[in-house]
């Protein structure tokens, strides 16, 4: 199997990762522990030992005197197969300045390794991934992607349809993962959401991971509140979070506004004349 191991990005000041006729050496260092980075496992060190005639446990002058790998401006590729390219691999792959793949972030990377078959098993995962999430999205109704935008964080309420479902089709796009976890995977979506809205609407208020109704606290994480409120004990408390909301929804979506009265109160209508309808004769 053969692995690439390649310079990540160029130097903003410069244009380019390295001068010509220089090289970059990616070496051993200490841990936080205070030992020598090696990347080999005690089986991986002495199975590569005895193959390759050499002492490579963390304490081995060995990696005082390696030369460690040298890089330039082009790939280094990797047969794993030979032993010694297998012990630069095993070097390289866990290295604080290289990154394991080209889906993994790591700021202080300064390198990737590229492995084509893995890489393209992950990409086949995640293209899958991302038509699954695509096939639920277009199940969705306009309510639905209201709600599933609340849980993601996102108020759609004065949103038009269009608006919010193209809001959400960027944040799929961008995030299947999240997506498929909480919506399409989520048996307590529905409870998920109505906590998330009741905090947004002040009727229950969160402090920092503390969710509290009125002066009682009922959970001090999300999955707590959610399970405390799928509770059948906790049922009525769950509606009235629910009649609260609807409360605050009736009186946000009115159209009706109160009128502004200056110095003068307005006159109280006058109660004494009631008009009364004209009573119809009975036919004899």
């Amino acid at each position: 199997m053969w692995v690439i191991l390649r310079p990540l990005g160029k130097r903003a000041w410069s244009g380019v990762h390295n001068y010509r006729h220089c090289n970059d050496t990616i070496g051993p260092y200490l841990t936080r522990s205070g030992r020598v980075y090696t990347g080999l496992t005690a089986s991986d060190a002495e199975r590569l030992g005895k193959t390759l005639g050499l002492d490579l446990t963390s304490s081995s002058d060995f990696w005082v005197k390696w030369s460690a790998i040298k890089t330039g401006n082009k790939d280094i590729y990797l047969n794993v197969d030979d032993p010694m390219d297998e012990l630069r691999y095993l070097f390289l792959k866990n290295h604080k300045r290289v990154a394991n793949s080209i889906f993994e972030h790591k700021a202080s990377a300064d390198f990737v390794l590229i492995n084509k078959e893995e890489e393209a098993k992950k990409a086949n995962v995640f293209s899958k991934l991302k038509r699954r999430a695509f096939r639920e999205f277009d199940k969705l109704s306009s309510e639905d992607v209201r709600r599933c935008l609340r849980l993601f964080g996102q108020n759609a309420s004065t949103m038009g349809n269009e608006q919010a479902e193209n809001l959400l089709s960027d944040l799929v796009e961008g995030n299947s993962q999240k997506f498929i976890d909480l919506w399409v995977d989520n048996k307590d979506r529905e409870i998920a959401w109505l906590i998330e809205t009741a905090v947004s609407k002040n009727v229950l208020r969160k402090t920092k991971n503390v969710y509290r109704y009125g002066s009682d606290i009922i959970g001090y994480h999300i999955d707590d509140v959610i399970a405390y409120l799928s509770d059948p004990k906790n049922q009525d408390l769950k509606l009235a979070i629910l009649s609260e909301i609807n409360v605050k929804d009736e009186f946000l979506g009115e159209e009706k506004v109160e009128p502004v009265w200056g110095d003068k109160e307005p006159e109280e209508e006058s109660t004494d004349k009631i008009e009364e309808k004209p009573k119809k004769k009975s036919k004899v």
